[in-house]
């Protein structure tokens, strides 16, 4: 990270952001601000899914800006009026099933939310399905709550219970969702669950460490997050904004990169 090169974390400067950075990392944690990322990724997947309709081979258009623009607003503004009302449930602890798969309907919705146009516009319902399926499995992937212990200078996970349940429903969702995909010829989904599928697999198989779950929780989402950007790629620049603000104010409040492209996460100081 540039910012970590240009002002490392036992300089003069870092001292003087980090006494008043507590306001800008309360607002993000307050209001969920990493969760947008989801949001915005989940609904312009359904733009994309909704162009991919009209036109398979459509690539890199920027058309779509305004009415993207649009139908971000509608599900970040539903995902704030959801969650006060209590209907989407956004917990530090863990949630019961029910709360889980309320939770991926409403990312589901958002997904609708994107693909939605007022001129008549032929869908295939059933293309929505291997989109449902790469939602609940991600709803469980992030049931896992990794936080920071700035004191232990460590990363921390709430806990291993029910690793086999919640991976081993991933890796069935995430399959569902790539063979789905390819026998619907979407190019997006079917490349994103190939690709994905490995992930929850290696949780799986693998013995626990944090490092696993914490690019669970990113990589697949980046990936996504990528592929649809193929198909608006004015979305990479909210996206990148958001992103880079929110490890930003997590590097100053704490020293650390996160959310981080890294692999290697031993060593919390090199976790880049």
């Amino acid at each position: 990270m540039i910012i970590a090169r240009l002002i490392p974390k036992n300089s003069k400067y870092f001292k003087k952001i980090n006494n008043k950075i507590d306001i800008y990392h309360q607002f993000i944690s307050k209001n969920r601000i990493a969760d947008l990322l989801g949001v915005w990724t989940v609904t312009i997947a359904g733009y994309s899914f909704l162009i991919g309709q009209i036109n398979r081979y459509s690539y890199w258009s920027w058309d779509g800006l305004p009415e993207g623009s649009i139908k971000i607003f509608i599900s970040t503004l539903s995902f704030y009026i959801l969650s006060n009302l209590g209907i989407l449930k956004v917990s530090e602890s863990r949630l019961s099933y029910v709360s889980i798969i309320y939770n991926s309907f409403f990312y589901f919705l958002c997904f609708i939310i994107g693909t939605l146009r007022f001129s008549s516009v032929g869908i295939n319902l059933i293309g929505y399905v291997p989109y449902l399926t790469f939602i609940l499995a991600c709803s469980l992937i992030y049931e896992y709550k990794v936080s920071y212990d700035k004191e232990k200078d460590e990363w921390l996970l709430d806990s291993w219970n029910n690793k086999f349940e919640y991976m081993l429903l991933s890796i069935l969702f995430i399959a569902i969702s790539a063979v789905f995909g390819f026998v619907l010829d979407d190019p997006i989904i079917s490349t994103v669950s190939i690709v994905a599928i490995f992930f929850p697999s290696v949780t799986l198989v693998w013995p626990n460490h944090v490092r696993h779950i914490k690019r669970l929780q990113f990589y697949p989402l980046f990936t996504f997050s990528m592929f649809v950007c193929v198909r608006a790629p004015w979305l990479f620049i909210a996206l990148i904004s958001l992103f880079f603000i929110i490890r930003s104010i997590n590097y100053f409040k704490y020293g650390v990169i996160y959310p981080s492209f890294g692999v290697h996460l031993e060593d919390v100081s090199t976790d880049a």
